[in-house]
Formats: C-alpha cells, structure tokens, sequence
C-alpha cells in the first residue's frame, strides 16, 4: 500500500508540475481578465452617472419659470451673475451654454470663442434646440468631443416648471475629461483610467510614467478587451460612444497583478514541498489516509458554504492535521484575497448607486430615485401610497434678499425638520429646487395630513429657519394625494399632488390640501385673482421694507411684527383667508409713517405734545394709502385702528373692547411687545420678561386681557423659555 500510495503520490504531482503553468495560469488569469473587465464597467457607470448629474443640473435650472422669462427677455446680467460667474466654482463646470431659440448664445463659459456655436451641430442638441424635447423628458447626456477635448454633458431645453408652453432655447453644462478629473475619480474610487480619442490619450498622473509603453501596445491591440501591460499590470477597455451614439474612441483600466504573479510563486515554491512531503507521508500514513484529507477538505467545504449562504466576505478557516494545512495555507489564502476583492466590488458598487440616488445639498433621495422607489414598492404588493409635495412659500424672495448660500442652509434644515416630522412612517426626496416629496406607505391621505400639519407648524416654529431668514416668515404649502385612489401612475400622482399643494398657494399659503377632482376647475378659475394675490404680497413686503428703512432703531419691524401676528393666529386657529388678511396688514400696519418726517420718526428725545399728534397721524394716512391698494376692508381695519385701545382711549376713532376687528388687537399687542423690545432714542430695549410684564400690566386698558395671555404663552413657546 505504501509502495502503491508513493506512486499514486509522484505521478499526479510530476503532471500537476508540468500543467500547473498551463491550467493554473489560465484560471487565475480568466478570474484576472473579469475582475478587470468589471473595474471598466464600472468605471463607464460612474461617468454615466456623472452625466446624469448634470442632465438633473441642467434641468433643475433650465424648467424654471424666472429662467423661461429672463432667456426671453435675454437678461445677460442675470444670467451672467447666476450662472457663468458662479455656477463653475460652486459646481466645478468647465462648460456653460446658454442660448435662445434663434440660437443666440445668451451665456457662456467655456467654450473657444463668444459666438461658437459649433456645439449646435451634434444631432442631440439640435434636436432640443429644434423644439423635439418640448414637455417632460429624459433629455440628452453622454460623452461629447468638444475644441479637441473630451467632456462629460448634461442638457436641458428651456420650458416652464409645469413643462408647458413651447421651448425657449437650450442650458448645456459639461465637464471636461482631463487628468486633473481623472485624478479625482482615482482618489475616489481607486481605479487608474485612460481614455484614448483621436489619437490622443488622457489618463491620470499616476499611470502617465507608463504612457509611453501603452502608447504603443494600444496601436497593437485595438479590437482586444483585455492585453498585459508589461508583467505587472493588465489592461481593460471598452468602448466609449458620444451623445449621438457613435464610437469615438476607448477607455482602459490598469490593473496590478500582484495577487496573479504572488499567487503563481507561492504554488511554485511549495510544489516541490508538498511532492517531498507527499512521497514520505503516502509511505508512512497510507493507512490513515481518509482522516487526513477526507475530513478537512469537507471542513473547508463547509467554510465555501457559509460564504455561499451569508454573502458576505469570511475568511476561509482551516482545521485539520498540520499536514494539510501546510498543504492548503497558500491556496485558502489565494482564496481568502479573492473573495476580498470580491466582497469590495460588490460594496464599491453599492456606495455607488447610493450617490447615484442621493441629493448632494440635503443628502435626502434625489428625484430619480423616487420613480425608482415608487415603482418597487407598487411591483411588491403595497396596497396604498400617499404622496406629500412640498413647496417653500415666496423661497425666490429668501434668494434675492439672503443671497443663495442662506437659501442653502434654509432648505437642509427644512430636509431636517421633514425628516424629523415623517421619522420612520416614510420616504423623503428632494424633488427639485425648493421641492419636497415624502412617500407614506400604507397611509392614506387623510391620515397623512396630520403629519403635513405637523411638518408645516414645525417650519413656522423654526428658529434655526427664523435665524437664517433674518425673520422673514418662511412658510410651506403642501399637497397631498393617494395611490390608488387619485392614480396607478408616479408621475400623474405627482401632478395631482402639485395642482394641491397650488391650490393651498392660491388660497393664502401656509396650508394643506388634499387632492379633489374639483380643485382643477378652481385652479383655472383663480389663477387670475391668485397673480393680483401675489402682486399685493410683493407690493406689502417692498412698502413694509421701505417703512423700516426710515426707523434706524427697529430695523425689519414689520416684517417680526408680522411674524409675531402670524404665531398668535395659529394658536387661535383663524381661518386661512384671515390669516392671509393678517399678513397683509401686519405688514402695512405702518405705512402712513411715509407721510412723517424723518426728523421726528428718528428724534432722539422724548416727542413734544405737537410732535405726538403728528405721529398719530400715521393711522389716517396709513388709511389713505392702504384702500388704494386693498379692498378688503379687513386689512384696511388693521392699518387704521391698530393703535385703538381696549378702554376706548386709543385713536383714531376711539373704539373699545372687542368693537376693534381682531385684527387690529391681534396687530396691537405684537407691535407694542416689539416696540419694547426694541432700543428706542429716548430708551434701552426692554427684557422679554419685562415687555411681558408690561403686556399684563396694560390688559384690560391697552389691549384684550384674551389675547396678551395668549400671546405670551405663544411666544414662550417659539422662543423655548
């Protein structure tokens, strides 16, 4: 047996020493081959990717009603200051278009010279530019040759936010593919790319000591996907193809072959051991010879197996005599590598699909995604979906007065309060530029409008909001319809929750509606009366800010006054259409302080009897000036008796008790707490606990014993005292 053992021994391992090159070499390298192919794949997904970006980029600015209106009116300012002298720093754009419908270039950056419109040529962006990509799309993105170089585009035609009316021109933002982007990619992902088009090559810094050897091997094998880079490295390619799908040229990744070759010599250095080894233990433990190996080659099967059932990267354990786990150490260690790599592929894949579905400002789901989403959860069974559509009130108003960068921080921390609000009943997206969209599962509408409550009461209570906006209310109007009941389809789901969330703008804002087929014959009937609404809103914020300017003690009075009135109306729960009265006349409350002189509004002493009279005339005037703007004769109420008293000592008209429309005592009580608070000429501001006291002092004489206790509590409340 030990004679036969031994031969059993030296034959198999004479032929494993002859074909060991052959089989072993050709495993390892077809494991090679595929494990480089996968890193091109990938590596062409990221770009894919990157194009996408900026496809959602270009779209995100491109299906903008003020864009619509400023490519008509061809705003070069405008789109100068918003786009080619800010969006590449903040965005790393090397490539900017922007051009009309006439193809007039508009706004540029980037491109060889101010009129070159050689980018119009491609079949793609013509076609935009023709009007074919009017409504909504999936718009064009890729790879495009550009000047000599290669760039990376996003595109977008011009329409309205509603993809309504025909398109006005065409936004195209690209990034160039040079070694600096390419480098980028590398600390990123770790993968060392090359691209090669119209014989040239562009790679990152780390390969380019090699360049010269590739140069070379590329012009030898063009059609091949993988070749050996000298003996450390394999090579993968695939090829690119332009936005208007036609080869251009190739992309390569360099591999190393370290665990190829390292592998390869620890088989070589141990193969004469193990056949020394095998030739002594076949003569000495031929009768032992199912518990050597039968028993550990099953362990080791069984270790295969729990990778297999777990998925996951587990080292490979192995038990069994000394023997055979010198025999196997350098095998299960090959394995043990491989199933690394293979374990960090599959999570590199991963990371990569979560930027893919991630917004970048608020790190919420970004609107691809929520298609994606909606579509897995419908083909799983869910029964019923409810969508949230959130849309910041007057956010273009925050931009214009705060700049970009406040309205930033605004829109993370109201991703955070969302987020806050849903917890874990469901999925929050950042739908567009000042959108939000949360998916309910099993909710119905009606049940999710406790939760819309709670999100919008929880925007107005914000001081981190309050601090960003420098006070300027910041609002929410939200929409809310049902899968199955309003649509079996995300995107007409989508559109019905946008037409309720509109009809809460048109009925005041700071509200939630619900989806009703009725709305859409509202909509269409109000849209006319909504514009002059938000005429006269514009017109308050620019009297009220223009009223503030000639106070340099109170600063945005009117604006905290308004604030102040709008806590106090939530907390009585007035109706949306007094609260949208309120507003208006909180705002104006002090507009006939136009008609005072600046020597007296500013006066640094104590007025004189005169000197009163003549500010108490600011009721009256502010009359005059508020019935030519409003009709409403409630907000006009507001402006003319917000200084009456509850004892019927105020002026003008003398009116007492609850004789004063609410409006004027809710007004009152805000104006008087902020007035106190304030540092005056004549006085240092008062403490929050002091104006309060002040406040109790004067019910019941100044102002509705009702509301002062009212609205202290309110504003203990929002300023967590």
């Amino acid at each position: 047996m030990g004679i036969y053992m031994l031969l059993v021994a030296i034959v198999p391992l004479s032929i494993y020493l002859i074909l060991n090159n052959i089989v072993v070499s050709k495993y390892f390298l077809k494991v090679e081959q595929e494990s480089v192919i996968s890193k091109v794949e990938n590596a062409n997904k990221i770009f894919r990717s990157e194009a996408l970006n900026l496809q959602e980029l270009a779209e995100d600015n491109g299906i903008w009603d003020d864009f619509y209106k400023k490519i008509e009116e061809k705003d070069i300012e405008w789109f100068k200051e918003n786009y080619s002298e800010w969006v590449p720093d903040n965005f790393s754009i090397d490539l900017i278009v922007i051009a009309n419908k006439n193809r007039e270039i508009i706004d540029q950056y980037g491109l060889k010279y101010t009129n070159d419109t050689e980018l119009f040529d491609d079949d793609k962006i013509n076609a935009v530019l023709s009007g074919k990509y009017d409504k909504k799309k999936n718009y064009p993105s890729g790879i495009k040759i550009y000047n000599g170089n290669l760039y990376i585009i996003g595109i977008s035609p011009i329409l309205l936010s509603d993809y309504e009316g025909p398109s006005r021109g065409i936004i195209i933002f690209g990034k160039e593919v040079n070694t600096e982007f390419l480098q980028n990619i590398k600390d990123k992902f770790g993968y060392d790319i090359l691209f090669s088009y119209r014989n040239k090559l562009v790679m990152n810094m780390d390969i380019s000591k090699e360049i010269k050897e590739l140069s070379d091997i590329i012009k030898e094998v063009k059609n091949q996907e993988t070749f050996e880079l000298g003996k450390s490295k394999i090579v993968g390619s695939i090829s690119i193809k332009d936005l208007s799908d036609e080869n251009i040229g190739k992309l390569y990744i360099a591999e190393s072959r370290y665990i190829f070759l390292h592998t390869l010599g620890l088989i070589h250095r141990n193969a004469f051991f193990i056949f020394i080894l095998s030739c002594i233990l076949s003569l000495i433990l031929s009768a032992k010879l199912k518990n050597i190996i039968l028993n550990p080659m099953k362990g080791l099967e069984n270790e295969i197996s729990k990778i297999r059932e777990n998925n996951s990267s587990i080292r490979f354990k192995i038990n069994g005599p000394n023997e055979f786990i010198k025999f196997s150490s350098s095998i299960v260690e090959s394995l043990n590598q491989m199933n690394h790599i293979i374990y960090r592929y599959k999570k590199e894949n991963k990371n990569l699909r979560l930027i893919s579905n991630t917004d970048g400002l608020t790190s919420l789901y970004n609107h691809r995604y929520f298609y994606e989403c909606f579509n897995e959860k419908i083909n799983s069974g869910l029964k019923s979906i409810t969508v949230l559509f959130c849309d910041i009130d007057k956010f273009k108003l925050i931009n214009d007065i705060h700049g970009h960068i406040v309205g930033d921080m605004i829109l993370k921390e109201i991703g955070n309060i969302i987020k806050e609000s849903v917890e874990e009943n469901g999925l929050i997206f950042r739908y567009g530029g000042e959108e939000f969209v949360v998916m309910m599962d099993n909710y119905t509408a009606e049940k999710s409008f406790d939760i819309a409550e709670n999100i919008r009461i929880n925007i107005i209570k914000s001081k981190q909001i309050q601090k960003y906006s420098g006070d300027l209310p910041v609002t929410i109007s939200i929409g809310l319809s049902s899968y199955p009941n309003d649509s079996v389809d995300a995107k007409d789901l989508i559109e019905k929750a946008d037409k309720a969330m509109y009809f809460a703008k048109q009925n005041g804002r700071n509200q939630c509606c619900i989806y009703k087929e009725e709305i859409e014959k509202i909509i269409m009937q109000n849209c006319t009366e909504f514009a002059k609404k938000e005429i006269l809103i514009d017109s308050a914020f620019a009297i009220s800010a223009a009223i503030d300017a000639k106070d340099v003690y109170t600063g945005k009075h009117s604006e905290l006054v308004t604030r102040y009135s709008l806590l106090l109306a939530e907390e009585l729960e007035l109706s949306v259409q007094d609260k949208y009265a309120l507003r208006i006349g909180a705002l104006l409350h002090d507009c006939g302080k136009i008609g005072i002189p600046d020597n007296i509004i500013n006066k640094p002493t104590r007025l004189t009897d005169e000197e009163f009279n003549i500010i108490k005339n600011h009721t009256m005037l502010g009359h005059n000036i508020a019935k030519h703007i409003v009709k409403n004769p409630v907000i006009i109420a507001c402006v003319r008796n917000h200084h009456e008293r509850w004892d019927g000592e105020g002026y003008p008209d003398g009116l007492s008790d609850k004789f004063i429309p609410i409006h004027a005592r809710i007004v009152c009580i805000a104006d008087a707490y902020h007035a106190m608070i304030s540092d005056r000429p004549y006085r240092k501001s008062l403490s929050q606990y002091e104006a309060f006291e002040q406040l109790r002092k004067n019910k019941g004489t100044q102002f509705d014993p009702y509301l002062v206790e009212l609205f202290i509590k309110t504003v203990k409340e929002d300023s967590g005292v």
